[in-house]
């Protein structure tokens, strides 16, 4: 029977050795190699939710070879690379078009599962390499063991249980070390050589659950994007979690009978934990698809939205028929500016048409000058609105009224028809309103 078990235990070492290779071969910088979680489908069929995506920048993998060379990415190829309007961002895409500009080679990149091309080119110099490896599933193990369900199922409780069993173990040494002594005097042999089954198993799998908490998630836009530093992995418990820049969180082209395209308002929320000044962002539209930015407004110093916090641009008008709809709901800024079905909006940073593009959102096919992914499907009507979700499993029920009411409006997957719902009823809020607890 210990024979058995020996070979059991055996058995178990010798498999989780050769994970822990594995691990160390897709995770550690020294190969070459980054790991990422896909936390989500637009990669699909591909590339699934719950897959461990492993890309490198070198063609050749193994490490003790001939000298690996530069990747040459083409069209077909799934690459990994940082956003451009935000580098802590990584998104996995599939390169659909090459182009060359001034000497430069630009990547267009769509998901598989979206309907149209990523907004802006890939630089080369952002691209972190090419999706070599899948492993199916076990990114959901990865993200379950960095939940606060997940950490204390299996890594404390069985970490616990070593130190249980190793602790017992001792006594029952001194004990047995105690009784020969007081029956022989001394022990002349070495207990050591004492055939027993450890929790080898146990001390192999815990060092593996704990370093996989540094196993970066990619969001894939993919749409799965991904947040790595040097080869660590983030996870977070929402597919994929709240963002952290500032969005737009809530518009309305329309506020009622005979006054549509004049009771128009622009919600800006801020996701991080700390105050954002506005200075130097501005609000920008266009119309069907021209190059050319409408200035909504141009943010100052004294403009600043609290943590957790919104910001509200709002529609007035003078002149014989004064419209004094951004006064009275409170909003932080105001301008003449309307909205329509046939316009994009978006934050910039900088200059107009070529400052950097914070975040962007298309409600109508033929806007699709600046948005993110597809469109949000439909115009919105009469005191209706589109509000950014809170988490990728909010709903229309869950944000109007319910579970995930006051929980901010983070969820950013660059996807306008999937990152937002419709309000029947819109809620504008301003920088005094309450902060929202995510």
């Amino acid at each position: 029977m210990k024979s058995i078990f020996k070979v059991i235990n055996l058995t178990i070492a010798g498999v989780l050795i050769a994970v822990a290779i594995g691990v160390a071969y897709i995770a550690l910088p020294f190969f070459g190699n980054q790991a990422l979680i896909v936390r989500s489908g637009s990669m699909s069929p591909a590339i699934d939710v719950g897959s461990v995506a492993v890309v490198s920048a070198k063609q050749n993998l193994l490490p003790f070879s001939k000298p690996a060379i530069a990747q040459v990415y083409k069209t077909g190829d799934v690459i990994a690379f940082r956003s451009e309007k935000n580098k802590e961002i990584i998104v996995t895409h599939r390169i659909v078009n090459v182009i060359t500009e001034n000497n430069k080679t630009l990547y267009r990149t769509q998901g598989d599962a979206n309907d149209d091309p990523d907004a802006g080119l890939v630089k080369s110099e952002n691209v972190l390499g090419k999706a070599n490896i899948v492993i199916p599933y076990v990114g959901k193990v990865l993200a379950f063991a960095k939940s606060d369900i997940g950490f204390p199922a299996l890594i404390l409780f069985p970490a616990v249980l070593v130190i249980l069993f190793e602790t017992w173990s001792i006594i029952k040494e001194i004990r047995k070390r105690k009784q020969l002594n007081d029956r022989f005097g001394f022990v002349n042999f070495d207990l050591r050589k004492k055939n027993k089954v450890s929790f080898f198993g146990l001390r192999v799998l815990i060092p593996l659950l704990i370093f996989s908490l540094f196993i970066p998630s990619t969001i894939a836009f993919f749409s799965d994007s991904e947040t790595s530093t040097g080869n660590v992995f983030q996870a977070a418990e929402n597919f994929p979690p709240q963002t952290d820049h500032l969005v737009i969180s809530e518009v309305q082209i329309d506020g009622g009978i005979a006054q549509n395209k004049d009771n128009d308002f622009i919600e800006l929320y801020n996701p991080t934990s700390s105050p954002i000044n506005l200075e130097g962002y501005r609000l920008v539209k266009r119309t069907g698809n021209s190059p050319n930015d409408t200035n909504i407004i141009t943010f100052t110093s004294s403009h600043i939205i609290p943590a957790h916090d919104y910001f509200l641009w709002a529609h007035v008008s003078g002149g014989q028929n004064p419209n004094n709809f951004g006064i009275n709901i409170g909003a932080d800024v105001t301008s003449s500016d309307t909205l329509s079905a046939s316009n994009s909006v978006a934050i910039r940073f900088g200059d107009l048409n070529t400052g950097t593009i914070v975040d962007a959102l298309s409600w109508d096919p033929g806007a699709s000058s600046l948005k993110e992914g597809s469109q949000f499907p439909s115009n919105p009507s009469a005191n209706q609105s589109m509000e950014r979700k809170a988490y990728s499993t909010s709903t229309q029920a869950t944000m109007e009224g319910g579970a995930d009411a006051s929980k901010g409006n983070g969820f950013d997957s660059n996807d306008n028809s999937v990152d937002f719902i419709l309000r029947l009823v819109s809620q504008p809020q301003n920088s005094s309103s309450t902060p929202e607890i995510p």
